[in-house]
């Protein structure tokens, strides 16, 4: 636990978690549970008055002198249909991944990234910053760089010093960020469930990823096996029995 070699140098940490019996188990000095949604640490979207109670309430445990300290913060913000974010079953992607032509599918996300810009430009403009960006490649590089991955084929990483799971990883999450800025926008969105619905069940590049994904679970190659053992593409939850191709336990 980082926390702990921060307190060692003289430095006051406080965490603030999701699942109160990992808080338990870790014991920091000093925890905040938070009964949110998964990814909600500061609690309502585009609330900032509701943030700073969260932050306030964090920067409160500070001035506990001994610990371990686990406090509750008081209100709950309901999970919907008792999951903790979207998340797809192992299962899911297998099916669902469709494996075709992937110079089509490319094609399409990037007509569907294109038919997106002009709110994604809009949520920019009004917000006055972005997530997006993390890979250092543009959007319209973003595809081409998946799509290799999805042939079976490692790609040079175009970024120096930065391999290319690892770019993976931020190429992924920048396209996520692209879609999700967009939607949530253009609609007035703050649903997270509704959003993973759409990205991941009805958007082309949520197909895509699902083709990625499936790729790496049948695969014997190291290099996109790491996919899987990273978590780096799907928010997954997995089933009894080992992942294909595996001999590990579930998760």
């Amino acid at each position: 636990m980082l926390a702990n070699y921060f307190e060692a140098e003289g430095f006051s940490t406080v965490l603030v978690g999701f699942v109160r019996e990992h808080i338990e188990a870790i014991k920091p000095p000093r925890a905040l549970w938070l009964d949110f949604p998964m990814g909600r640490p500061m609690g309502k979207p585009n609330d900032p008055g509701y943030q700073l109670q969260v932050i306030r309430a964090a920067f409160a445990l500070l001035d506990s002198a001994t610990g371990p300290v686990l406090e509750d913060f008081p209100d709950i913000i309901p999970v919907k249909d008792g999951r903790m974010g979207y998340a797809l079953p192992v299962e899911y992607v297998l099916e669902k991944a469709d494996i075709g032509d992937t110079d089509q599918l490319a094609a399409q996300v990037e007509a569907e990234i294109e038919s997106l810009r002009s709110a994604y430009n809009a949520a920019v403009a009004a917000r006055g910053r972005t997530t997006f960006g993390a890979s250092g490649l543009a959007i319209d590089e973003l595809v081409s760089y998946i799509a290799t991955f999805v042939n079976g084929i490692k790609p040079r990483s175009p970024r120096r010093g930065v391999p290319p799971i690892p770019l993976l990883k931020l190429v992924v999450e920048d396209l996520a960020a692209y879609y999700t800025e967009a939607r949530t926008h253009r609609d007035s969105l703050d649903d997270f469930e509704l959003l993973g619905k759409w990205f991941w069940e009805e958007t082309r590049a949520g197909r895509l990823l699902l083709c990625l994904e499936a790729v790496a679970l049948v695969s014997d190659a190291k290099i996109l096996r790491q996919i899987v053992d990273l978590s780096l593409i799907t928010p997954r939850f997995w089933s009894e029995g080992p992942l294909p191709g595996s001999s590990g336990s579930a998760w």
